[in-house]
Formats: structure tokens, sequence, C-alpha cells
């Protein structure tokens, strides 16, 4: 399955509506009339026409969308043609179902059928335009191919919009290719780079190991590339097919960070556990009993005590005490508890670390398996 858009900045509905009902190539049976009442192609052109005063007068402004919904013939079904129309009809729906949609198929290929759509660019009697997003028409199209593939598989259709990107080559590095079998300078960055990403534990000895093979990483939106420091030449992980192994590297490395930070931290609490637990030293004991004389020194006097009288005769001393400020410790019972905590979160993220090793070397495999195919 292939789906196209072309924006169209002027009212040109007339000459589009006329392409698309070519008797020659379309079949006037399978056309597709969303919000549209006419029937004639002069009537279908007025239609357009109106609901398009509606939009605000702009420069380079869109007036319409003309797409294309491709797929191939199926070798074992006489007639895809209803199939495709049915898809055709949900594509309208779902890629604007408030706007006006004509749709025709063509069928003037041997190996192929395709709708044409012509899709205003605003809703009925709105001024508001209708516009998706790059990344949500990529969205919506890869949906439509993964439902075709799910709903329709006596269409025959391969993957191609959701197929995962592989290694690519530029034409002449292409041409290169089948003559000789190699890309030498490429295959050597290659190689170098599957050994860094395979090797590399830390951060750290990720980057000298790129310093020293003369690599610099650098990152242009979602897009990761090496620049080659030797030849200044860039490229990209994505067309080298690498992208997977530098992600498994990327996840072995945040893992172990993340590990060697919780162990850190352990550390660090074992440590000042220790610490409250030793007995004070003899200066530190001396100065706590020189406070406590101090402070019995300079305890406010509230006059003289009365001696009351007694058989022996004898007064009563009053007596000051200071009382030890209390310190709370943890029992080893919360020590054991919180050492335990400690060791599990270290087993869950070592889990994880595995877990999404594995799962990126299998997608590795799937995606080296696909290219010997190819």
């Amino acid at each position: 399955m292939i789906i196209k858009s072309m924006s169209r900045k002027d009212k040109s509905f007339g000459q589009l509506v006329a392409y698309m009902s070519d008797i020659a190539k379309s079949d006037e049976q399978y056309n597709i009339y969303h919000n549209i009442y006419s029937r004639k192609i002069e009537d279908i052109e007025q239609e357009f026409l109106q609901n398009a005063e509606y939009v605000p007068k702009r420069k380079n402004g869109v007036y319409m969308y003309h797409e294309i919904l491709s797929i191939s013939k199926a070798k074992h079904l006489s007639d895809s043609k209803a199939i495709l129309r049915e898809i055709a009809y949900q594509y309208a729906k779902q890629r604007a179902g408030n706007n006006l949609i004509f749709a025709t198929l063509h069928d003037d290929h041997e190996h192929h059928l395709h709708y044409h759509f012509l899709i205003s660019s605003n809703a009925v009697g709105e001024s508001k335009k209708t516009r998706l997003s790059k990344v949500q028409f990529d969205t919506f199209k890869k949906n439509l191919e993964s439902r075709t593939l799910e709903h329709f598989p006596e269409l025959e259709q391969k993957v191609i919009i959701n197929k995962q990107a592989g290694e690519k080559l530029s034409r002449k590095g292409g041409e290169r290719k089948r003559r000789t079998g190699k890309t030498p300078q490429r295959d050597i960055v290659k190689q170098k780079l599957e050994t860094i990403f395979a090797n590399s534990e830390t951060k750290q000895g990720f980057f000298e190991a790129m310093s020293k093979a003369g690599f610099e990483i650098y990152v242009r939106g979602k897009t990761i590339g090496i620049l080659d420091t030797a030849h200044n030449r860039k490229h990209r992980l994505k067309t080298l097919g690498l992208l997977s192994a530098f992600e498994v590297m990327s996840a072995r490395i945040e893992l172990d960070e993340a590990a060697k930070q919780t162990t850190k931290k352990q550390r660090k609490r074992k440590s000042s556990q220790k610490e409250n637990k030793k007995p004070d030293s003899p200066a530190a004991q001396t100065q706590q009993k020189q406070t406590q004389r101090k402070g019995s020194q300079t305890e406010p006097k509230q006059g003289h005590p009365k001696t009351p009288q007694s058989g022996a005769g004898e007064s009563e001393t009053i007596k000051t005490q200071v009382q030890p400020e209390s310190t709370t410790q943890e029992t080893p019972d919360e020590l054991d508890n919180q050492t335990h905590q400690h060791q599990a979160e270290i087993k869950s993220i070592r889990k994880q670390k595995a877990k999404a090793q594995m799962q990126a070397e299998k997608n590795h495999r799937e995606q080296s398996q696909e290219q010997q195919k190819k």
C-alpha cells in the first residue's frame, strides 16, 4: 500500500475533477461522494468553489488536497475493486470526515489499482482549515495499512509504510556495491562503529573509543549521526543500519549508570549508619561533661529554699541533675530492611538492563535477516 498527498494553492477544482472522471481510466460505479450531493462534473466543481469561499484569502493558502491510495493487484483474487472501495471509504471518513471529498478508482495500470481523492482544505461551511501535521499523517497512514493487512489478507499486500528502515546506500554507493560487492570507506566506518557499540560499557569509555577512532557524534533534531573527522564525512546511524545497535548500547550504559548511582547511595547510607553507631571519642565526652557543668552552674536560682525542721535537725539539700539529650538510632532490623531494599533495586535494574538488551538484539537480528532476504 502506498499513500501520497499533494496540496494545491489555487482553486483548480474543475481540472482535477475532470482528470479523475476520465472514462478511459475510471470506473464510475466505484466513485465516492462524501458530503457531496452533485454527480455531474460541473456541479461537483461548483460545490467545491462555494465551500472555498469560506476560507480567508491569504498568500500561499491551501484550497485542496489531491491524495492517492494505491495497492498492488492480488494474484489469487479476481476482483479487488470492491474491497479497495471499502478501504477508500474508510480513508475518507477518517482523513477528513467533515470535509468535501470526491474520489474515483483508476484501473489503467497492469499491476496496481489506485484511488484519487479531491479533499477540500476546510470543513463544509467553515472557515477553519483541516490540517494534519506530518507526524499525524504518518500515524494515520501506518494505522490504515495495519488495519488493511489484518482485515483483508486476501489482498496479499506487503508491509511498506510500517517497514522498519534498514541500511541505505547512495546511488554511487549502490552502483559500486553492485559492481564490487563492497563500499570500502563506508564498510570501514561501519565495522569500527559496530566494535565500539559492542564493547562500550560506560559513557566515558564510549567517548574515548570514538575519539580514538576519529569519530564525533552529532544530533540534528531526532537524527543521530557520526562525523568521520579524517575524511570530513557525515554518516547517519539509520542509513548505516546501526541505529538498533546504538540503542542497545545506550540502554546498557544508562542502566549501568543507574546501578552505580544506587550503589553509591547505598554505600553512603551504610557509612553514615556506622558513624552513628561509633562511641564518642574521649575529647567529645570531656566536652559534653563541660557543657553539662556549665548548664548546672548557669541555672537560674529562685530565692533561698526554706529548711524545714526535722527531728535530727538536718537540712535537706537541693540537687540539680542534668539529663543527657536522647538520640534516636535505627534498630538492626531496620538497617537490614534498608539493605535488602537496596539490593532488590539493583537486581531490578539489572533485569531491566538484560531485558532491554535482549529486545534490542532481537530487533537487530530481524533487521539483518530482512536485509539478507533483499
